[in-house]
């Protein structure tokens, strides 16, 4: 019998997420869910970046590439997804040293409402198990093949449930995960999701700093680029020509407030009280609105690491699966 390294990949818009599981040993992978399509690249490749050629096409992916290279459609049925799962399952095969021979079992994640439908589940599964064929890519010159197959379909939002079922299996918790594109609710009872409750809005952070582009541009005439908003939404404020706009940093944090309000009233228009439950936020838009997340709701849990929390319930899942 093949050993097995177990692999959880929670691909977002904003960033690829991934755990691995190697002989009891836990190895990590995370890098900008950013694709940009090269030819004849001759740059050297930086850390966090990768030089991916897949099915005669040659990619950049990671911190190379800019920002507006980011994939906007909420679907994950898509190459740029693709590429990323492989590219982080090869990531974690290099960490753990594992042999080219060695079985993958695979977790990985969709939006809600894929999840939901079986129709577009099977479809991203198919393609995610490359309709049964062997895969072939290389990635920064080295050359990797492996197949996939019985991959498990995650959903988005379960936060850290599956990971300490000991602990939750009789609670009752509200999950709100702020990724990149979407922001996802749902609510456990126990360890069981709410199927009325499992509900998606398009309210991630990428909103979040199309507003803030919107605001500059409106405020001072100035236009702004993709990646000028990514270090605007790090630094909490407005520079231009080595100026620090003072007031910027006002309007920045008051944008940040009314879009957790407005996640929040979303949640609120689809039947959510927020009685009666923990209240869990996870996601790297958590990071983002902790300050007012706490200010909404004093006794909301921001889990300790909120990027990995969705992956570590992935493993658990794939741990008892295969046990």
């Amino acid at each position: 019998m093949k050993e097995q390294i177990l692999i959880a990949v929670d691909c977002g818009k904003s960033n690829t997420k991934a755990l691995a599981k190697w002989k009891d040993r836990t190895y990590t992978t995370t890098f900008p869910t950013r694709m940009q399509q090269v030819k004849r690249f001759g740059v050297e490749i930086q850390p966090n970046s990768y030089l991916v050629e897949y099915n005669g096409d040659e990619f950049l992916m990671g911190e190379m590439v800019s920002e507006s290279y980011s994939d906007f459609n909420l679907t994950k049925n898509s190459l740029i997804h693709k590429v990323a799962i492989y590219t982080a399952i090869t990531r974690l095969l290099q960490k753990a040293n594992a042999p080219s021979n060695v079985d993958i079992r695979l977790a990985v994640n969709v939006p809600i409402t894929t999840y939901k439908d079986s129709i577009q589940k099977r479809n991203f599964k198919s393609m995610i198990e490359n309709e049964n064929r062997t895969i072939h890519l290389i990635v920064n010159e080295k050359a990797f093949s492996f197949d996939l197959s019985d991959v498990t379909i995650a959903f988005e939002g379960m936060g850290e449930v599956y990971a300490k079922t000991e602990k939750y299996r009789k609670e009752y918790i509200t999950v709100i995960d702020v990724g990149g594109l979407n922001c996802t609710y749902c609510q456990f009872k126990g360890i069981q999701p709410m199927v009325n409750t499992m509900i998606s809005s398009d309210l991630g952070v990428k909103i979040l700093l199309g507003k803030i582009g919107k605001a500059i541009n409106e405020r001072y005439g100035l236009s702004v680029s993709s990646d000028d908003l990514e270090q605007v939404l790090r630094s909490g404020y407005f520079a231009s020509k080595g100026e620090i706009f003072e007031d910027s940093k006002v309007f920045i944090e008051e944008l940040k407030y009314d879009h957790l309000q407005q996640i929040v009233q979303f949640a609120k228009s689809r039947g959510y009280t927020f009685n009666m439950s923990d209240i869990h936020f996870v996601g790297g838009g958590s990071i983002t609105l902790r300050r007012y997340i706490k200010q909404l709701f004093s006794h909301a849990v921001i889990i300790d690491n909120p990027l990995y929390s969705n992956c570590l319930s992935f493993l658990k899942i794939l741990e008892v699966k295969y046990a």
